[in-house]
């Protein structure tokens, strides 16, 4: 059980990665210099570099069979998963806003 469910959660981080992998990227692309957005990427970068060291932790807790700490440090890695989620559609419809009313105020 503990197994599959580490699978999980590294799965879990692993697209989350991925997914910030992509917006930077396709920040560069669209080549966006907002300073404010380029900081946010780059602090979900780090937030993720750290929910890996957790994770790492996270191992040792399971096989020490420590299930107090495999909860804390579970709940830190989806609650910082969570922010970065909720953060990045903020984001996302703040940057569609400007977009959305320059077109309203063409017709």
């Amino acid at each position: 059980m503990a197994a599959r469910s580490l699978s999980f959660i590294f799965d879990a981080l692993s697209k989350l990665e991925s997914a910030v992998d992509n917006a930077a990227q396709s920040m560069r692309l669209a080549k966006v210099r907002d300073p404010a957005v380029l900081d946010r990427i780059s602090s979900y970068k780090e937030i993720i570099r750290r929910q890996h060291v957790l994770l790492g932790d996270l191992q040792r807790a399971a096989a020490r069979e420590d299930w107090k700490e495999v909860s804390r440090i579970t709940n830190l890695v989806q609650g910082s998963s969570l922010m970065i989620k909720v953060d990045a559609g903020f984001l996302i419809s703040n940057m569609k806003a400007p977009a959305a009313s320059s077109r309203a105020s063409q017709h």
